[in-house]
């Protein structure tokens, strides 16, 4: 009776420590690939001109409405993320595109002709986000300066972004972020931010 006690015991004691540590594993971010400030400050130095590029191509294929943010992400294989949503989500203004679209699937047709793009535009977004090491890019409308975002290709919901701003930001913008990246002219408008998700 002692021996069955003592093993179910150690079976239970075994059991609680394997779920702790996979717990401990899934939710402290142990398979995330992370990069320091100062890894994706090099990025942005060694691909600093795929960064202008990239923001040049992106700013030229959407519109400077206030009324919409658009956003592209790589997704798994030939998939892509477009997300098209209005300023104000109602009835009337419904989200359009979605996340892992299909090259020609109708989801992703509906958000191309919203916007003017082709099947073109999503190839080309695609290969000059990968030389930039990010998987998203986005409108945005803080700071009152319409920066652009974009993200590195690193997992978990805790990330930085990078902000790439149309002008030189004022002193306040300064005072959240510090001082920018890059030295060029295009460089002083680039900062990073650390957020808690896309």
């Amino acid at each position: 009776m002692n021996r069955i006690i003592i093993i179910v015991v150690v079976a239970v004691v075994i059991l609680a420590l394997g779920i702790y540590f996979c717990t401990r594993l899934v939710f402290s971010g142990t398979f995330d690939k992370k990069y320091t400030r100062e890894e994706l400050v090099k990025n942005f130095v060694q691909h600093e001109t795929d960064f202008a590029d990239l923001v040049a191509y992106f700013k030229s294929h959407v519109s400077e409405s206030k009324e919409q943010r658009v956003s592209f992400g790589l997704s798994k294989g030939d998939k892509v993320n477009l997300i098209i949503s209005p300023a104000v989500v109602d009835p009337a203004n419904k989200i359009i595109g979605g996340n892992n679209l299909t090259v020609n699937s109708p989801k992703l047709d509906s958000a191309l002709a919203a916007l003017g793009w082709t099947n073109e535009t999503v190839k080309t977004l695609k290969d000059k986000l990968a030389k930039t090491n990010c998987d998203w890019i986005r409108t945005t409308e803080i700071y009152g300066g319409n920066p652009i975002e974009m993200y590195p290709n690193q997992s978990g919901w805790n990330s930085y972004c990078y902000h790439l701003f149309n002008a030189p930001v004022s002193d306040s913008v300064l005072q959240i972020h510090g001082k920018p990246i890059g030295d060029s002219e295009f460089g002083k408008r680039v900062f990073l931010d650390y957020s808690s998700g896309l």
